[in-house]
């Protein structure tokens, strides 16, 4: 499977949910597929969209996805041990296992090493092919991406 259609399958019933995009393709993907205020495209941040998917689940009542690449789960095992210690119940976490790092060039990651499943709960691994894909960059700023995100969560919204 593409990565832009595990995309397109896991946004096809989202609503009102907030969305954290891991650095890289990922993002990019989601911002072609489905750009939404209430998503959060990282820039430059590899390894932290968990972490700010926690922190949000933990501090809103809103559901929280959390769509991360296998690369960047490998860089916060940590923050997946947090999770299952934690274990907000509106947070999903999605891990797009292409065995890769495919936006930097497609590194080899050793994603077959590790249960990410068993790690973290609503954790859901979903395979995908190891291609760099063509989404182009996301045409925002840093700071409009999180002025709009910030007002899409705010619970002072309209």
């Amino acid at each position: 499977m593409k990565r832009i259609e595990a995309i397109k399958d896991i946004m096809k019933d989202v609503k009102d949910e907030i969305v954290i995009a891991s650095t890289g393709m990922i993002a990019r993907e989601l911002y072609a597929v489905c750009d939404r205020p209430r998503n959060f495209y990282m820039m430059g941040s590899m390894g932290n969209a968990l972490g700010i998917g926690l922190g949000l689940a933990l501090n809103l009542k809103d559901d929280v996805i959390v769509l991360s690449g296998d690369g960047a789960a490998l860089m916060s095992l940590g923050t997946l041990v947090l999770h299952k210690k934690l274990n907000p119940k509106n947070l999903k976490h999605y891990i797009l296992d292409n065995n890769c790092h495919g936006t930097t060039g497609g590194q080899p990651t050793c994603s077959e090493e590790v249960d990410f499943q068993s790690l973290a709960p609503n954790t859901r691994v979903i395979k995908v092919d190891p291609e760099k894909g063509d989404a182009p960059r996301i045409p925002l700023s840093p700071e409009d991406i999180s002025k709009r995100f910030k007002d899409a969560v705010s619970p002072d919204r309209a």
